[in-house]
């Protein structure tokens, strides 16, 4: 009964998704140069003809420039240069309430009258447009300048309150907390290149390509103005947003049996909302559905793929789900972190709340990897103690403190079916049921008692023998009798923001992270720059003895503890930290696109101890750009390894390497097979041998998308 009802439920939603299937919002008018379109945390080309969802996200890098348009064809928007926006909009009946974020760069609107609600916010900004067009631009201070060209936007501060209207020919800027200043412009002024991207028109669509010269001089004409209109009486829309639909079938390995996967994966966005849910349908070779995916209320909760309101930046955020890559200050506590580690064979559900507190330019953010057990936790505090003064430079320092706990380590090895016995320990890991084998057989030795040992053949002389010291001694262990083994990381750590502009961005930061019971780490310097097609980290940094940095890493919960099986001893990775020794050295990343195909991101660490010994670790992502690539939909590679001396050894305890290639089908269809491999040493003998040791998860299958 069970599986009809799950599977008349799967029947239910799929059709839903045909009732309320998403509706695309916009579509791009013009894309010139390099612009990355985001969406669902997947980046790739914007190219014309793309459909522009609710949520998606637009960059467009340096020399670049993009034109969208929504679909009710009311208004327009042009994006310069480094710029990132976020769509947000909704549909309510036939209009479209437009309420999208500015992240940084600049931006060009046009607005007809009567076409629902057009607002576009930054971090303390709100501007409200009722037919016009404008110009909005977030400065290299932080500041948001605003330039009216015809008719009036109402500019407010979301920090302070205030708001004002900016009339026609009227500049206004927001600062922080202080007063909005509202000043006349010259539209002269604006830059000859941004006069003529304004006033382009685009009769048919054609992508462009920027060339390797300047761009060409035509004569310059003032911004185009639109007649004042009316105002829009249209409120807030009250409805739930459009519905999204994704999923595949395919097949899976769980253990050692293979499942048909059937997976589900709708998604609903109304506002700053979001919500999905990954159902996944595990069907054997018998055709039954995975019971041990909906037997417990922890079951129905991990279906939740992720729930959210806002984003980091905001005044109030929120995320519940699933975390790929998780990151608190800069690294030497909490770097890339996943509780989706072992997804989809184990799923946690994550939480992750935050935002800007009233006082000092402050921000508090809290984690949980598993909102049900609550075991790795995260928090962090920042504040911008001279942020309301005037004095250069040091008004854009920005203090932080960073916690990060493990409340027990122990419970990191893996306990399948969650009855209390680790993998391991359990004879019957999939079976919550039993544990075992000697409760299991208890018939069978009752047997044995009655034929070889007849004087403890009654109820009472077996139920003494049965659970006497000595046979109780080759029952398995639960977690109780590991007892409890919690570690604490804590950090506090400065950045200072030397230069800031679209072209070159240069910051300064330093941090000191303690683990606690044994040593500290420190980054200083360490400096970040943005220039050209490069983001680069570059820091300097010394360990003392005990130490580890990024202690909560993407491979912390394979390696928060683990069996040592000679002798069956379970060890956390706190225990690792005997090996670590005083040491120094420098670590450098760098992200960089090639020539607009091959995006690649490197990280490497080069550690000394005392014996001018090495310590050595290797990050390193490419993805390619597959619109290049005919039915080439993703191509994604990744490997990570630390703690080497020299890189001899591909597979080793600390290594992990994952990938997934996509093929289009066509449509909204795609085949994407995903492949990871990561790495035990049972033995503690430093090589990783025999597919023991080998964790490898691999599925393949159709995904489709409506």
């Amino acid at each position: 009964m069970k599986k009809k009802i799950i599977l008349l439920v799967s029947f239910i939603v799929i059709n839903l998704a045909g009732v309320y299937a998403i509706e695309s919002v916009a579509y791009p008018l013009k894309v010139k140069g390099n612009v990355e379109l985001t969406r669902n945390l997947e980046s790739s080309a914007l190219k014309l003809g793309d459909e522009l969802f609710n949520r998606d996200e637009i960059e467009t890098k340096a020399e670049s420039y993009a034109a969208i348009q929504f679909e009710d064809e009311s208004s327009i928007m042009k994006l310069f240069p480094n710029t990132i926006l976020n769509i947000r909009t909704e549909k309510e009946v036939e209009k479209y309430n437009k309420k999208s974020l500015l992240k940084m760069g600049e931006l060009w609107a046009k607005v007809e009258k009567s076409t629902g609600k057009f607002e576009i916010e930054t971090s303390t900004t709100v501007a409200s447009v009722k037919g016009t067009n404008f110009m909005m631009k977030i400065t290299e201070e932080g500041s948001t300048e605003l330039l009216t060209f015809e008719g009036e936007v109402l500019f407010q501060n979301r920090i302070t309150g205030e708001a004002s209207s900016v009339l026609a020919g009227q500049r206004g800027v927001i600062s922080g907390d202080q007063p909005i200043i509202v000043a006349p412009f010259d539209p002269e002024a604006i830059e000859e290149s941004q006069r003529e991207f304004i006033n382009e028109e685009y009769r048919t669509i054609q992508e462009e390509v920027v060339p390797r010269t300047e761009i060409q001089e035509t004569p310059a004409e003032t911004p185009e103005v639109l007649e004042e209109g009316e105002e829009d009486d249209v409120e807030d829309s009250s409805s739930s947003g459009p519905f999204n639909m994704g999923g595949g079938v395919g097949a899976v390995m769980l253990g050692e049996e293979t499942y048909t996967q059937i997976r589900l994966m709708p998604e609903l966005v109304f506002g700053k909302f979001g919500l999905g849910l990954d159902v996944d349908l595990m069907i054997d070779s018998n055709g039954n559905v995975r019971k041990e995916d909906w037997d417990s209320f922890e079951d129905y909760v991990n279906k939740i793929y992720y729930l959210r309101y806002g984003e980091r930046g905001d005044a109030f955020y929120g995320r519940l789900g699933g975390f790929k890559s998780y990151t608190l200050g800069h690294g030497l506590v909490m770097k890339d972190y996943s509780n989706m580690l072992r997804y989809p064979e184990y799923k946690q559900i994550g939480i992750q709340l935050g935002g800007n507190l009233p006082t000092a330019g402050m921000t508090a953010e809290v984690f949980t990897a598993n909102a049900v057990k609550n075991e790795v936790l995260g928090g962090r505090l920042t504040i911008k103690p001279l942020g309301n003064t005037s004095i250069p430079l040091f008004n854009n320092l920005v203090l932080g403190g960073t916690i990060a706990h493990d409340r027990n380590q122990v419970k990191g090895l893996l306990d399948s079916d969650d009855d209390n016995y680790p993998d391991h320990f359990d004879d019957f890991p999939f079976d919550e049921n039993w544990h075992n084998e000697i409760d299991h057989d208890i018939d069978f030795w009752r047997d044995i008692i009655y034929v070889s040992m007849p004087e403890h053949a009654d109820t009472t002389g077996f139920t003494e023998w049965f659970y006497s010291d000595e046979i109780n001694a080759l029952r398995n262990p639960s977690f109780d009798e590991f007892g409890e083994d919690d570690i604490t990381v804590f950090g506090v750590d400065y950045e200072l923001p030397f230069v800031q502009n679209p072209l070159f961005t240069l910051s300064h930061y330093g941090e000191a992270a303690q683990i606690d019971g044994h040593g500290m780490g420190f980054i200083f310097p360490g400096f970040y720059s943005k220039f050209l097609i490069f983001h680069m980290n570059l820091e300097y940094r010394i360990y003392q003895d005990d130490f580890m940095p990024a202690f909560f890493d993407q491979l912390y919960d394979e390696q928060r503890a683990f069996v040592y099986t000679d002798i069956d001893s379970v060890l956390t990775k706190e225990s690792l930290l005997e090996d670590m020794n005083k040491s120094h050295g420098w670590y450098g990343a760098l992200t960089t696109n090639i020539l607009n195909f091959l995006f690649v991101t490197v990280a490497y660490e080069d550690m000394y101890d005392d014996n001018d010994e090495n310590s050595r670790s290797l990050w390193g992502k490419a993805n390619l750009d597959t619109k290049l690539i005919p039915k080439l939909s993703k191509a994604e590679i990744g490997y990570t390894q630390t703690g080497f001396d020299k890189l001899n050894e591909f597979k080793t305890a600390n290594a992990i390497i994952n990938g997934s290639l996509g093929y289009s089908l066509g449509g909204n269809t795609q085949l994407v097979g995903s492949y990871q491999e990561r790495y035990v040493d049972l033995n503690n003998d430093g090589k990783i041998k025999g597919s023991d040791e080998t964790i490898t998860s691999m599925s393949m299958g159709v995904e489709f998308s409506f």
